[in-house]
């Protein structure tokens, strides 16, 4: 029997033992999706991601009665899918397996499935990382390791949303090199953003316009919006004579 054959036929026995016994669950959570006022993770089937949010993903094992459970004598790492890149995540001291991963290459609209299973190692690790590939053993008298748990998963849709805001052209016209646009989020961060430049990208404009009005438009990276709620951007701009002139936009941000 092929060692690749072995090792399925290992998995799906002991996730028949797991299903009988009832003993041990995982619960996979995330920090961009709904949740509860005061909750640091959601743990909801389906989610929103923006383009390029780097996202925290946290596992763990649950007992019978869906307290926390300590992997020690029990999993000794977990395969994590995002789509279809393995990614292997050992326990942190508090016995989590937490990691990130920034959703750059996901185009808006497309959505990608993440599923955690732990295991626990039994004789040399079933896979290996060698030259940025997985790897699997083949010796025929090494068993497989064991998975602990049914896999737990999380469905995560991208989405972007832009900024754009609009200013009524004053008598003495716009200073367009004068203009910050700040974007504020609920942790205290702020973001400032310039007029584009080659050497500094950031907001672009427009106009003025046949209806009279400036236009500003801006692509906000993933993580300078909150990852949950709403994000408040303010934007402000001068005239030659130095007069203020202000607009702000709230963004959904699911």
């Amino acid at each position: 029997m092929s060692r690749g054959l072995h090792r399925y036929l290992a998995v799906f026995a002991a996730l028949a033992g797991m299903s009988a016994a009832g003993c041990v669950s995982g619960s996979l959570a995330s920090d961009t999706g709904p949740r509860p006022a005061g909750y640091a993770w959601s743990q909801a089937g389906r989610q929103m991601v923006h383009v390029g949010e780097q996202v925290e993903f946290d596992f763990v094992l649950q007992d019978w009665a869906w307290s926390f459970q300590a992997p020690l004598g029990i999993a000794d790492y977990c395969v994590v899918y995002v789509g279809d890149e393995r990614i292997e995540i050992g326990p942190d001291i508090h016995g989590h397996f937490r990691f990130s991963y920034a959703f750059h290459d996901l185009p808006a609209g497309d959505a990608v499935t993440i599923r955690a299973t732990p295991y626990q190692t039994r004789g040399s690790r079933d896979f290996m990382k060698i030259r940025e590939q997985w790897i699997e053993g083949d010796s025929p008298y090494d068993q497989a390791d064991r998975a602990v748990a049914f896999a737990d998963a999380i469905r995560l849709l991208a989405y972007r949303v832009p900024v754009e805001l609009t200013i009524a052209r004053p008598a003495n016209d716009l200073d367009l090199q004068s203009g910050v646009l700040k974007i504020r989020r609920t942790d205290g961060a702020t973001t400032s953003v310039f007029i584009d430049k080659p050497d500094r990208p950031g907001f672009t404009m427009s106009g003025p316009e046949p209806d009279g009005y400036y236009r500003a438009f801006y692509q906000p990276r993933g993580n300078e919006l909150n990852a949950t709620g709403t994000t408040d951007v303010e934007f402000v701009m001068y005239d030659t004579l130095g007069q203020r002139h202000y607009a702000s936009q709230t963004l959904d941000t699911p």
